[in-house]
């Protein structure tokens, strides 16, 4: 017990884009941000599924269709050329890959529809071959009944021979009503009114980067002309609304194509849903379409979705007075600021667009809360989230279960410090808390 002393008497933090164990006295150990794990054979505390995911985008459009019982459900693939294997070709570099889009049914056994097609890129630059802000954008049409569907998306690198597969669950929309909405397609920004113009599609429907407001394309099926009010609202997480507008509009029979920007929109970090709704001079609902979208700064993980929460996040590696000063910005703006300054003086690499130590920080605090939760506190605030945001993954894990006159726990050894962790299941619901009890505040974050 005397090395599991040594290590509850110590304070885990990083320090630039390094982590080190710190105690109240010394320095005992530096070890590098991002942990390597070779040969490791034993079972880690993580999932596969990082539930957020930069390897491709994907969006998948309802629009009506003249065939009868039919729909047509439009797929934009968007793949981000860091993820293709360029290869050197001639005066430039050749990537190639095999999308394979496939439709089940609700139980994911019956396969109903399949497209598969191969995509060819050629570059000139080699810069350009690595970046995730450039990317390719694919489009397929499927024509299908309505109902819910398992949509599989298959990427196969004809290189690699790696393969990027996402699954979602799908509702294909019975366009039955003699008034009707199209899913949303938000697009890039679009200061024109002309419809003939190409609209480019915004497949991650993130919204950051769109100066002009929140711009959108969707149709309108009607089987007469009208007059109606269309009401456009932005609500955020909390459901409150953050922009409204009602605008009369006349419509014609059948098709119309429409496309409109939400202007002075107070839309900051976050997720937030767009909606659309039809109703006629009695103020009668006819139709109504929604669709989520986010705001995250490009190159800023994934899983950042709120600001004051991103900002408690940074307790394991920026000191009381950096998070205050963030905190005491007067506004949302100067925390963004802050907070962004912050990140950018721990980027081991300013000249590159990615921020290595940023995404990993954000991906173990996304695996901590994945694997660790607890009732309602985040796996983050746990005594596992916080070793394992600091120090990443062990080299070995000890489960011990069933041990006779003990209480569950399991043992986290990491080889390259000589050390090990000790979390004990205190109530036997899985609240593992690291085992020494006179420092056990010392850890603690609530």
């Amino acid at each position: 017990m005397i090395a599991m002393n040594m290590i509850y008497s110590e304070r885990l933090c990083f320090n630039g884009g390094k982590m080190k164990i710190i105690t109240r006295y010394f320095i005992t150990a530096i070890i590098l941000f991002t942990s390597i794990i070779v040969g490791q054979t034993h079972k880690t505390p993580v999932k596969t599924d990082l539930g957020v995911d930069n390897s491709f985008a994907q969006d998948f459009l309802n629009y009506k269709t003249e065939k009868d019982g039919q729909t047509k459900v439009e797929a934009f693939i968007q793949v981000p050329y860091n993820n293709i294997k360029f290869i050197k070709s001639d005066d430039g570099f050749l990537g190639r890959y095999t999308i394979t889009l496939s439709f089940f049914d609700e139980k994911g056994e019956k396969l109903f529809a399949e497209k598969i097609w191969n995509e060819k890129i050629f570059i000139k630059d080699y810069k350009t071959t690595t970046s995730r802000f450039t990317y390719n954008i694919s489009r397929k049409t499927f024509t299908v009944r309505p109902g819910m569907y398992v949509i599989r998306t298959a990427i196969a690198d004809k290189e690699t021979k790696k393969e990027l597969v996402k699954t979602l669950k799908f509702n294909v929309h019975d366009f039955s009503n003699e008034v009707d909405i199209s899913s949303i397609l938000f697009i890039e920004n679009n200061n024109s009114n002309d419809i003939s113009k190409t609209i480019v599609p915004n497949v991650t429907r993130n919204v950051a980067n769109q100066h002009f407001g929140v711009p959108i394309y969707y149709e309108i099926y009607s089987n007469k002309k009208d007059t109606v009010s269309i009401n456009y609202k932005i609500s955020d997480k909390e459901e409150e609304d953050i922009f409204t507008e009602t605008v009369s509009s006349k419509i014609d029979s059948g098709v119309n194509h429409i496309l409109y920007t939400a202007k002075d929109t107070t839309i900051s970090l976050g997720t937030y849903q767009f909606e659309i709704s039809i109703s006629n001079s009695n103020n009668e609902m006819l139709a109504q379409s929604k669709k989520l979208f986010i705001s995250r700064w490009a190159g800023a993980p994934t899983n950042i979705e709120d600001l004051e929460a991103a900002i408690d996040q940074l307790e394991y590696i920026a000191s009381d007075e950096q998070i205050d000063y963030i905190n005491e910005g007067k506004t949302k703006e100067e925390k963004i600021k802050r907070y962004r300054e912050f990140w950018k003086s721990k980027d081991p690499n300013p000249a590159d667009e990615d921020n290595e130590v940023f995404n990993e920080y954000y991906r173990r605090i996304n695996l901590a809360n994945i694997n660790f939760s607890h009732y309602n506190s985040p796996g983050w605030r746990t005594d596992r989230g916080m070793v394992y945001i600091v120090l990443g993954p062990p080299n070995n894990i000890e489960n011990h279960p069933f041990d006779s006159y003990n209480k569950p726990y399991v043992v986290w050894e990491y080889y390259d410090l000589l050390r090990n962790f000790t979390f004990v299941d205190v109530t036997g619901f899985g609240d593992y808390r690291l085992a020494n009890p006179l420092d056990f505040d010392y850890y603690r974050y609530r």
